[in-house]
């Protein structure tokens, strides 16, 4: 089957990147139904559980995020209903099967795709090392070249029209904390106010990565520790969480939560926002600056220097002036 596709594929070389991998997906998708009649997902399901369980035990081990473990854990499982073999009978036409229908029914970007490519090989890869199937039916899956694209931070005035539009202190002392630290998410909802220690007008913080789960100090601007002292000094509740919901009974925000209040705040003012480019923007305004960027490295808290080399952006007027004192 795959021969007969990448035929007709190469014969439609006047398509785009995106057209032809829709053609190979709608290809893909009606040929394996021809085919490959689907088999009842209950053959084999309490092994596959066992198999699944003993593969995320594995990931645990490996200190990999909870946030990843989760999402292996759902994307293999609809995998598996979706494909309905038991585990040893599945063929690399299997997965570009569910693969393709996923992608279509889903309209997900090329980056998420080959983010699944890469945990189905992973998973199969493991399942060969553990002598569960012979061979890898994952490893023949085409890797999906993604156009890299520089995502952009906050310029200064952005942040500010979000600061400013922010109706409650702690709305504000969030988004400054997410700058100020460069923490994901997580890692910031995760602290208690007993974490914060505060040094005159300026304070420092440890943080647990969800990453890698190692500490790393990280700091806070004059500006970050007053938005954030303000927001304490107006609560009344006893929880322990460095932030909590504007409304009793008090309780640790939510990832959720705090995603939807920055979005909301940037669709009122104009501006794309989500915490993650928060951590985006302090990294580059670093690089900006003068860090160096092992630095930034450690303070972002990365493994390797090529992650934060992805984070790092450099805008037109520091590139040209690298040119003019270089070149011209």
């Amino acid at each position: 089957m795959e021969e007969v596709i990448n035929k007709i594929v190469n014969a439609m070389d006047d398509l785009s990147p995106e057209q032809i991998r829709k053609l190979r997906n709608v290809l893909i998708i009606n040929l394996n139904n021809q085919i490959s009649p689907k088999n009842e997902v209950s053959t084999g399901f309490e092994s596959w559980e066992q198999i699944l369980k003993n593969y995320l035990g594995c990931k645990k081990l490996e200190n990999c995020a909870d946030g990843t473990i989760m999402n292996y854990r759902r994307i293999l499982r609809i995998m598996y209903s979706e494909i309905g073999k038991p585990i040893r009978d599945i063929t690399s036409n299997d997965l570009r099967f569910f693969m393709a229908k996923y992608i279509e029914e889903r309209k997900i970007s090329m980056q998420y795709s080959e983010n699944i490519r890469h945990i189905l090989n992973g998973f199969f890869r493991w399942c060969q090392d553990e002598e569960i199937i012979r061979t890898n039916p994952a490893r023949k899956l085409q890797r999906i070249k993604v156009p890299r694209l520089i995502k952009k931070p906050y310029t200064a005035e952005e942040r500010l029209r979000l600061t400013r539009t922010a109706k409650c202190m702690r709305d504000m002392a969030i988004m400054e904390v997410l700058y100020s630290t460069a923490g994901r998410l997580g890692e910031i909802l995760a602290l208690n106010r007993e974490d914060v220690k505060f040094i005159g007008n300026k304070a420092e913080i440890i943080i647990y990565g969800q990453k890698g789960k190692a500490e790393r100090k990280v700091f806070l601007t004059e500006q970050s520790v007053y938005y954030l002292k303000s927001y304490l000094e107006s609560r009344t509740d006893n929880d322990p969480a460095l932030f909590v919901s504007l409304r009793k009974p008090f309780h640790r925000i939510d990832e959720r939560a705090v995603q939807l209040m920055i979005k909301n705040l940037g669709e009122r003012c104009g501006v794309v926002a989500h915490p993650h480019k928060f951590r985006r923007t302090l990294l580059t305004d670093m690089s900006k600056r003068g860090a160096n960027i092992q630095d930034i490295k450690e303070y972002a808290g990365h493994v390797k220097i090529e992650t934060t080399m992805l984070y790092v952006s450099t805008n037109e007027e520091s590139v040209k002036a690298a040119f003019d004192r270089c070149i011209s």
